[in-house]
């Protein structure tokens, strides 16, 4: 299995740095000034990111005792043995509009 995921994320490498190539040969003068910004986007996820995660973790610690979770035993119950996707689908809901404020306050 170690085997496999070290060939997984040694493609992943491979096609970050072809992409980041065919970027770079359409495109230089954008390539660079984006490579010029980056530090600027980085400080501001770096900035941003821990208070979007105690945001979410907010919210979603708040509506899953709302919705009878005391811990993460009863939520796994819930999910596993119970089979109700209800809290995976809170998860996930909050994970991608997380993402979107993220993306709203970010701003290159």
């Amino acid at each position: 299995m170690n085997n496999k995921l070290n060939r997984f994320f040694f493609g992943l490498l491979i096609a970050l740095i072809v992409g980041q190539v065919i970027s770079y040969l359409v495109a230089p003068a954008s390539w660079n000034s984006f490579v010029g910004v980056l530090p600027t986007i980085v400080s501001m996820i770096a900035f941003w990111g821990p208070i979007i995660m105690l945001i979410a973790f907010g919210v979603v610690s708040i509506t899953l005792r709302m919705l009878g979770f005391s811990s993460f035993e009863d939520l796994r119950r819930e999910l596993v043995e119970e089979n109700n996707p209800a809290p995976a689908i809170i998860f996930t809901g909050t994970l991608i509009s997380s993402i979107l404020f993220l993306m709203i306050v970010i701003k290159p």
